[in-house]
């Protein structure tokens, strides 16, 4: 196995790559002045993995993070973690939530429940794999006579809409990303989001935005007003961003963590058709 150091720009990600994993989230985080190094793995010339790792000083300590990964080609998956920090050029402080058989270090993270809509079956097969009353919320809302618009989203364009989202996350009391961020992504990649609006006249209803990483997509914000859940905007918009996304060859859309505390929100999700999958807790180690 050989481990050879490049930088995100000059090393293209993988298929079935996360969000984290992706050079955009690369590029994104360089805008708030973070570096992030690749460490590509081989096997003769082929090769076989990718670890985006994203670095940070905090006075005299190096913090290495490495999110959902590394990546690999095909169903091959050995243990790597020690190799690859044998083979760092500096030392570091390493978080990782690597799915070793035997993970070391300080545990600092609980393990999280993820759910991913899979893109890659017909949209016949998919609409029967709705819960059925999430399907039956989504026939009425087409049958609303709402308007739809798919796009990329835009700044200054699209800001109020997405400020109608940090708004709601003030009022509900959870948290995301901020909005610096987004304009940092929609700057480093401007075709990579799709914005699905749902209207009612010159009403907004709801929207939802999903940032776009090579055949992935994850799900970023998304609001809706009184009127929108009571004519179930959001699974009509869901619906229609599954489609778009499928068309364009998006395999797979991540809807975020399964959080117990939001037990609506997770039958939203599961009622989809989402599939969980868990992501192993992160450890701090040197």
């Amino acid at each position: 196995m050989d481990i050879r150091w490049t930088t995100p720009d000059l090393s293209p990600a993988l298929p079935g790559t996360p969000m984290q994993q992706h050079p955009s989230y690369a590029r994104a985080l360089a805008a708030f002045g973070r570096e992030s190094v690749v460490a590509e793995v081989f096997e003769g010339s082929a090769r076989i993995a990718r670890a985006q790792i994203a670095l940070r000083q905090i006075g005299p300590v190096k913090l290495a993070w490495l999110a959902r990964g590394p990546v690999w080609a095909g169903n091959k998956r050995p243990h790597c973690l020690t190799s690859l920090k044998r083979a760092a050029p500096w030392r570091a402080l390493w978080i990782t939530s690597i799915d070793e058989a035997m993970p070391r270090g300080l545990r600092v993270s609980r393990t999280l429940q993820m759910a991913e809509i899979d893109l890659r079956p017909d949209a016949v097969t998919r609409r029967a794999a709705l819960h059925g009353k999430w399907r039956n919320r989504l026939c009425r809302a087409e049958e609303a006579g709402l308007t739809l618009t798919a796009r990329p989203c835009r700044l200054p364009r699209d800001g109020a809409l997405l400020m109608r989202e940090v708004a709601q996350r003030k009022a509900r009391g959870y948290s995301g990303l901020p909005p610096d961020f987004t304009a940092a992504w929609l700057a480093a990649h401007p075709s990579g989001s799709l914005l699905v609006e749902a209207r009612q006249g010159c009403q907004t209803l709801a929207f939802m935005l999903f940032l776009r990483h090579g055949d992935r997509a994850t799900y970023h914000a998304g609001w809706t007003g009184a009127l929108g859940r009571a004519l179930n905007a959001h699974n009509l918009t869901l619906w229609l961003a599954c489609e778009m996304l499928a068309k364009s060859g998006t395999t797979c859309v991540d809807l975020g963590r399964i959080d117990r505390a939001e037990p609506g929100l997770a039958r939203f999700k599961r009622g989809a058709g989402a599939l969980i999958i868990t992501l192993p807790a992160a450890h701090l180690s040197v």
